[in-house]
């Protein structure tokens, strides 16, 4: 091995060993915000209950709130909860320094990672339906059935005839004209709409993140009469905070403070009280 290869070698590992530590010994002008203001800002999604719920009943605020209510306790600082509608919202108000995270239920895609850093995932989802029972073809009479026929969307594969209403622009839609490039494929600008187009049978079957299938099942747990909920995963969807690009040392913190919590357990204690429970609807 020649002098010159083993010197490069040497340098390397120098490298490797000295630019953690030089970038773990910097300080996040971020937490020096929070702390200095002792307030964390953080927006969330308006309208994707149970991540905020508005009103919500008492003790059940919303996944989304929760984490950020841990994340304030833990810097012991008060929060601050804002409201946003859209994606480039959030990133606006981060860019501009008026949050600090954005907790909105928001799956991480190469395209947003061109206006905001993402932290590691602290939800996995997937793509998933709620599919009109007579669209598919009926189960074998006198028969037993112990395998479910349909366990993924890809399970639809070999149907006919299904046409899909979706949120237009959403991971969900890309995976739809991926996978099904011959279907009928209708995008709207909301998912309420979407879901709408399924119940009045214009379309066969709604499709949106399985956590967001999972909540309209706890609101209304009728629909399981007439839709058939398919939930398996056929790829994974990462639901990561967001902050600012400026500031990884706030990522990092950011990061250790999601370890933590699956570690320790939270967050599928989180899962469980809004996935697996109902008592987050509010009765009308």
């Amino acid at each position: 091995m020649s002098y010159i290869y083993c010197r490069n070698l040497w340098k390397i590992a120098i490298l490797i060993l000295f630019v953690p530590s030089v970038i773990m010994g910097q300080t996040s002008p971020t937490l020096e915000k929070i702390k200095k203001t002792k307030t964390l800002t953080v927006s969330v999604n308006e309208f994707y209950d149970p991540f905020y719920i508005e009103n919500p009943n008492e003790d059940f605020p919303g996944l989304d709130v929760e984490l950020a209510q841990e994340y304030a306790k833990f810097l012991d600082v008060d929060l601050k909860i804002i409201p946003l509608r859209t994606f480039d919202q959030h990133a606006r108000m981060l860019e501009k320094g008026d949050t600090q995270i954005a907790m909105a239920g928001i799956s991480s895609s190469i395209n947003r990672f061109r206006d905001v850093y993402f932290t590691d995932p602290y939800l996995i989802s997937t793509p998933a339906a709620l599919v009109n029972r007579t669209a598919l073809p009926p189960e074998p009479e006198g028969q037993i059935v112990t395998v479910q026929l349909f366990r993924n969307l890809n399970d639809l594969t070999n149907i006919t005839g299904i046409s899909y209403s979706v949120l237009a622009n959403s991971s969900n839609h890309q995976f739809l004209r991926d996978a099904f490039p011959k279907a009928q494929v209708f995008s709207y600008f909301t998912n309420e709409a979407a879901l709408s187009e399924l119940k009045k049978n214009n379309v066969n079957a709604f499709v949106a993140d399985s956590y967001y299938i999972q909540a309209l099942l706890q609101k209304d747990s009728s629909l399981r009469a007439n839709y058939l909920p398919i939930l398996g995963v056929v790829q994974e969807d990462h639901i990561s905070m967001a902050i600012a690009k400026r500031d990884i040392e706030f990522l990092y913190h950011l990061n250790f403070f999601i370890k933590e919590l699956k570690r320790t357990g939270k967050i599928q204690q989180l899962v469980n009280k809004y996935f697996k429970s109902n008592k987050w609807v509010k009765k009308e």
